[in-house]
């Protein structure tokens, strides 16, 4: 029965020829025996935080009679390779470490070899200590005798030592102590234990060690052979019943099949469990863990211990994505629809001694309930639609009735405390709350579930329900890979383990509301020494472990994982979504305690044990950030749409953690507080931040202390302030003796700020942000010349250049304008606001998100920034944290670095967060429209671990354009040339793994990448590159325009200068059109600049006579776009009597400044884009298709046009899935056919014709709806369009 001797033969012979153990629950086993596993942890995985009375035991009950002067115990024993010193319980009263007054007759452990036996009589103890007479990892029987006079031990049936002290022995009566336990504070597995009042011989015990088969037997007062009742009860087989009941310990089994003589982790005898196959395994194996749901616990210590030492690992892989280490049991219920609190529910009693047969320990109460694997919720008083299923909403727009919009479902007040006197405001899962769909209670007297459904209905075999809060916890254990598994509806803990990683796996369900509260709620926390931190994912003391391309969704009330005590720990390739749902605590992607002495001798790096985050993507979260430790790297991390609205950030470095920190290439988008945040402790120095995008948040960057480096930072659309490098809430320098707790006003005054830009608000101390006579200690910095902060620091400061001469307190220029096609805050929004700030919704037809950060052609930010040693100019980092890899701050493009986090004309866009298993993030996104005709396409990789080698292909197909490209890692900017109005498809192959089919169109016009209007009569002056809507025109100010004219185009094209009047003061004579000749002017501060160039160069060719006020007018200038390149034009009056403006390609919605009507908002950014200046590119039947193209569209569609409503063209999209005879058929409202475009024979692809709203006659039509028409001989489709006056 307990031969481990024989097992292990079995074992080392079956591997000796093959390094992988099988794990497969789908193997049928027969069981011969039971016994009970006792280890550190409660059935839930708890840990040294808890109560030591909630620990495994067996409690025998109350009316267990007292042992008298005469008696026997017994016990079957196995017991691991410990030297703690733990005095562990066989069987006795409850003592605790070596007290043993008023003990019962017991059997103790202590250490590897040593037994304990004895008694206490009127409160002495008489305990004996017998060392070296048991081997750890081996099953021993055990028996300790006691006949009045003397004691004598047993072990395996020989008597292995007795007392020798008649004095202290002999006559001695027992304390009326009852026995109690068995198991109490035991590291092991027990079986086969028997309690006599008579003494048993050493025959007598040795014939009877494996089982006692005589159950009448005199003197038997009772005998545990682990076997359980129908209630998980403890059976006493003896005629006595003292039946007993197990708490937390694990009910286990000696299993074996006709083929097996017990698992032993080959193909034909695999394990059906986890734990056994990592107690078996040995460094260098792999554990494969076959498709399937494993519930059964993986608590286990020294599981290939090499403490703080790399080592050969084992590894645990799952088969396939099948593969789940649940934390839920499947429930048979007889389910019955009720009535209750005035809906129809469904009820059902469960059998709990079933379920805990199941999950082999006693459990009396669920957390959780899945229906078809859908998520139910508990039931609470605010109600909500299921958090599982995707939000179409985000921060500034959340979904209505989901919990993104409700932020008061807490179970308890500010999110919870950190310990157990919760402030509770209701229970989850109380049958009160039970009132909308897909929610469930739970009656814990009754067993009774309640469920109402949903989308999902109960029956017999798909619910189960959540048992505990951890499936793994693993103490001292190394050197540990997890690969390939589901984590589902549990959580992971490791403690003093170092070496672990996890890797392409996925988490979810991790932790539920108020489970660290619920799973303590039965009172056994006597002592409250339940630290309420400890729950979520939690690695805890350690080095070197590792989170590796890992999911995590709906971890609620918890930390979505948390290093703590951790030495160099690192999460790579994250994407966690969905989480924590109520309240506003800190639960997030968290670095604690990676130092030896966290609080001292702060310059002292050998304290310090950097932590990394890299690829991070944290998305619809509202409670999850980012929480490095000290010393800390991150880097491609992207946060977006976090809606936790306390004082914290995107990424936090709270106490010290600046400190010699490093943050690079991120995106930190649409958060309710800061994008990025240094504080605590009124210090913090030494930190470097380059190349992030923090837009969209209450604060883009609020750097408290001093002495950091701060380059190529962007931010925008911040509703309270851009760039915060303020000089107050600093007190000196962290851990030095100039730190005594009071401001000093003086921060930042050390930090070096170069090539940045921040939109509305710039808070700056630092010299590079100006003089602090001027700018107030950085509380007035659009006081300061712009001009010092451009040529000198390389800052763009939107208020420093007011689009309306500063008419509004407010005003600013936007970087947007200088941007490819950004990020915008106004996209989130709901219309309704938009229509409330702006009058009209200006993003109706334009909602998605755009994430092209890189300047536009023509960028005042080209060219424009300082050279950073180690940061632009292509040598490895030189600060705090090495380059992840050869170049990777790469050297500037052009004549100097841009301003802003990327480089106009660069061969790598870094895209940051979580890279997916294919090629992703398509840039331009897919299904754009008005796309650059010369663009850099650009994607992100799929995840590798070792990118060596990597290289991407690259296809697009589309009307001028077949053309397929490799690129090598990590190059990904496909730079090509498109025709007017074409719409583009491509996709991306790496290794093998191919991307979706991408699609864009791109525009059939260019607008200006310069448009000035200036007085000519001031000669050399300096013209700032405000953002000036208006352009005007008069005797002496003239309007330039630059455009730079497209490759792609031919003679079939109608080429047309489109010009809007905002203003006519006067007009009488007229206004001339001039071709201006100078090559290479721009609004930059150099010798370029339109205010110092020579503007003489001029030929006329058209005056102007006829204008209406907002109302485009076009001038064919076919004749004089004669090459690709550079085309200038100018406009003047012809005399005095003319006077009039001109709307510029900086015309916004709103005129000017924008002080905010919506709540924590204030971007009055929404773009004119109908009365920019341009050069159209028409023709009247221009066809978009790539005859050639190998990615083909499935099935016949007709798109909707765009731009709608339109003047004076717009474009009309469809697919075709084979070749076909095409007719598109426009009507007016009446029904009357007006316009037949006729195609024969068309090929399968993605086309597109531009109609300019002519008719079949070629006379133009009247504005009003229209009807268009797609019809082949298989599909007919129509839709509506609006062609505006």
């Amino acid at each position: 029965m307990k031969q481990l001797n024989n097992f292990l033969f079995v074992f080392v012979f079956a591997n000796a020829f093959s390094q992988d153990i099988i794990v497969d629950k789908s193997k049928t086993y027969s069981s011969s025996n039971q016994y009970v596993k006792f280890d550190r942890y409660t059935k839930h995985g708890g840990h040294g935080n808890y109560d030591y009375n909630n620990r495994d035991r067996i409690t025998l009950p109350s009316d267990f009679p007292i042992i008298g002067s005469t008696f026997t115990l017994e016990a079957m024993t196995f017991t691991g390779d410990t030297s703690t010193g733990l005095h562990q319980k066989v069987i006795g009263s409850e003592n605790w470490k070596g007290n043993y007054s008023y003990t019962s007759p017991n059997i103790t452990f202590l250490n590897k070899n040593e037994i304990y036996y004895g008694f206490s009589t009127n409160g002495n103890d008489k305990m004996r200590q017998a060392k070296n007479v048991r081997k750890p990892n081996t099953w021993h029987h055990v028996a300790f005798t006691y006949d009045g006079d003397k004691g004598r031990l047993y072990v395996d049936g020989v008597q292995v030592d007795s007392t020798n002290n008649p004095t202290k022995w002999s006559g001695k009566v027992p304390d009326a102590t009852p026995i109690g336990f068995i198991g109490a504070r035991f590291r092991g597995n027990l079986d086969e234990v028997r309690v006599w009042n008579v003494v048993r011989t050493e025959a007598e015990i040795k014939a009877n060690m494996d089982s006692l088969q005589d159950l009448n037997s005199v003197g038997l007062v009772a005998y545990y052979s682990m076997d359980t009742d129908e209630n998980f009860n403890i059976i006493d087989r003896s005629t006595n019943e003292y039946h007993a009941t197990i708490d937390h310990a694990e009910i286990m089994q000696d299993l074996y099949s006709d083929n097996c003589q017990e698992p032993n982790g080959t193909a034909d005898c695999p394990y059906p469990d986890i734990l056994s196959a990592l107690e078996a395994a040995e460094g260098g194996q792999t554990i494969l863990i076959k498709e399937g749901r494993y519930s059964d616990l993986v608590f286990a210590d020294y599981i290939n211990h090499s403490p703080y030492t790399k080592g050969a690992k084992i590894t645990v892989l799952g088969e396939n994505k099948n593969t789940k280490i649940d934390g839920t049991i499947s429930v048979k219920a007889d389910w019955q629809l009720t009535s209750l609190n005035g809906k129809q529910v469904y009820k059902a009693v469960l059998d709990m001694g079933s379920i805990s047969q199941k999950a082999k320990t006693l459990i009396d109460t669920i957390y959780g309930v899945f229906v078809d694997d859908r998520y139910m919720i508990p039931a609470v008083p605010t109600n909500f639609k299921n958090p599982t299923d995707p939000t179409t909403g985000n921060k500034d727009n959340p979904e209505p009735n989901t919990v993104w919009e409700k932020n008061d479902g807490a179970p308890y007040k500010n999110g919870g405390t950190m310990y157990p006197a919760v402030d509770y405001k209701y229970k989850v899962g109380q049958i009160a709350n039970l009132d909308t769909l897909e929610e469930w209670a739970f009656e814990k007297n009754s067993n009774t579930l309640y469920l109402y459904p949903g989308q999902k209905i109960p029956n017999e075999s798909n619910v189960r329900v959540r048992i505990r809060t951890h499936t793994v916890n693993l103490h001292h254990s190394d050197n540990i890979v997890f690969d390939n598994l589901h984590f589902y509806a549990n959580a992971f803990y490791s403690r003093h383990g170092s070496y672990i990683t996890i890797k392409n796996s996925n988490f979810s369900h991790s932790w539920e509301a108020d489970l660290r509260n619920r799973e303590m709620a039965d009172g056994t926390d006597t002592n409250f020494k339940v630290d309420h931190r400890y729950r979520g994912n939690m690695m805890l003391d350690g080095n070197h472990n590792v989170v590796r391309n890992v999911i995590f969704r709906y971890v609620v009330d918890a930390y979505i994982f948390s290093f703590r005590g951790i030495k160099y720990p690192l999460y790579e390739n994250i994407l966690a979504e969905y989480n924590g749902w109520f309240g506003n605590m800190y639960w997030n992607l968290k670095v604690d305690d990676n130092c030896l002495k966290c609080k001292e001798d702060i310059n002292n790096d050998n304290n310090y044990f950097s932590d990394t985050f890299r690829y991070v993507t944290m998305r619809q979260n509202r409670s999850g950030n980012i929480g490095p430790g000290k010393r800390s790297l991150v880097e491609y991390a992207w946060v977006e749409d976090h809606y936790q609205n306390t004082d914290g950030s995107g990424i936090g470095r709270a106490s010290g953690a600046a400190n010699k920190s490093t943050t690079r290439y991120s995106w930190m988008l649409n958060s309710n507080r800061n994008g990025i945040r240094f504080d605590g402790s009124c210090a913090g120095q030494y930190g470097l931040v380059h190349h992030v995008v923090s837009v969209g948040n209450k604060r883009g960057y609020r750097l408290k202390g001093d002495k950091h480096n701060v380059y190529h930072v962007m931010a925008y659309d911040n509703w309270d302030v851009d760039i915060n490098l303020a000089a107050h809430k600093y007190c000196g320098d962290y851990g030095s003796s100039e730190n005594q707790g009071v401001e000093n006003m003086k921060g930042n005054h050390n930090t070096d700020i170069h090539n940045s830009i921040a939109g509305r608000l710039l808070n700056c101390a630092s010299p590079d942000c100006g003089d602090q006579a001027v700018m107030n200690n950085g509380a007035s910095n659009e006081k300061v010349d712009p001009k010092f902060l451009l040529n000198e620091s390389g800052i763009w400061y939107g208020r420093n250049f007011p689009i309306d001469n500063r008419e509004g307190n407010w005003s600013q220029s936007y970087p947007q304008l200088e941007l490819e096609d950004p990020w915008l805050d106004n996209r989130t929004r709901d219309p309704e606001q938009l229509t409330t700030i702006f009058g009209v919704d200006p993003f109706e037809q334009d909602r998605i998100q755009s994430y092209d950060f890189r300047p536009r052609k023509g960028s005042i930010f080209i060219d424009a920034g300082k050279v950073i040693e180690g940061i632009n100019d292509g040598q490895d980092e030189n600060f705090y944290h090495a380059s992840t890899y050869s170049n990777q701050n790469r050297k500037y493009v052009g004549n100097a670095p841009d301003i802003g986090p990327y480089e106009y004309g660069d061969s790598i866009y870094w895209i940051p967060g979580f890279r997916t298993e294919y090629p992703s993030i398509p840039i331009p996104k897919n299904g754009a429209k008005n796309v650059s005709l010369e663009y850099g396409l650009a994607w992100n990789y799929p995840w590798k671990e070792d990118y060596s080698g990597t290289s991407a292909t690259v296809a697009i197909s589309g009307p001028g354009l077949n053309e397929t490209q490799t690129f090598q890692y990590p190059n990904n900017v496909m730079f090509v040339k498109l025709k007017p109005g074409g719409t583009y498809n491509w996709r991306v192959t790496v290794d093998g793994a191919v991307s979706d089919s991408w699609s864009f169109t791109a525009k059939d016009k260019v607008y200006p990448i310069n448009d000035r209007s200036l007085d000519i009569s001031i000669q050399d002056s300096t013209y700032l590159p405000q953002h000036i809507q208006k352009l005007l025109v008069s005797r002496n100010n003239h309007a330039f325009l630059r455009f730079d004219a497209p490759a792609k185009v031919d003679s079939s094209y109608k080429v047309e200068l489109n010009l809007t009047p905002g203003k006519i003061y006067s007009l009488n004579d007229g206004i001339v059109l001039y071709k201006y000749h100078h090559k290479g002017w721009d609004e930059r501060l150099a010798s370029s600049n339109i205010g110092l160039v020579d503007k003489s160069n001029l030929t006329a060719l058209d005056t102007i006579r006829s204008l209406a006020e907002n109302e485009k007018i076009s001038i064919d200038v076919s004749a004089y776009i004669d090459s690709v390149g550079e085309h200038s034009f100018a406009l003047a009056a012809a005399s005095d009597k003319d006077s009039v403006y001109f709307y510029s390609r900086d015309k916004l919605v709103l005129d000017g400044h924008f002080e905010g009507s919506i709540e924590f908002h204030n971007s009055g950014y929404a773009t004119l884009h109908s009365v920019w200046p341009s050069i159209s590119y028409t023709s009247d039947a221009t066809l978009a298709v790539n005859e050639k193209s190998d990615i083909l569209p499935k099935e016949f569609a007709l798109h909707d046009n765009y731009p709608n409503p339109f003047n004076p063209t717009t474009t009309i999209r469809f697919d075709l899935p084979k070749a076909t005879d095409v007719s598109i058929l426009i009507f007016n409202v009446l029904g009357q056919k007006i316009k037949t475009i006729d195609m024969s024979q068309i090929n399968p692809g993605y086309h597109s014709i531009v109609w300019n709203a002519t008719n079949d006659y070629g006379s133009q039509v009247g504005a009003g709806m229209y009807f268009y028409q797609l019809r082949t001989d298989d599909f007919v489709k129509t839709k509506k369009m609006i062609l505006l006056k």
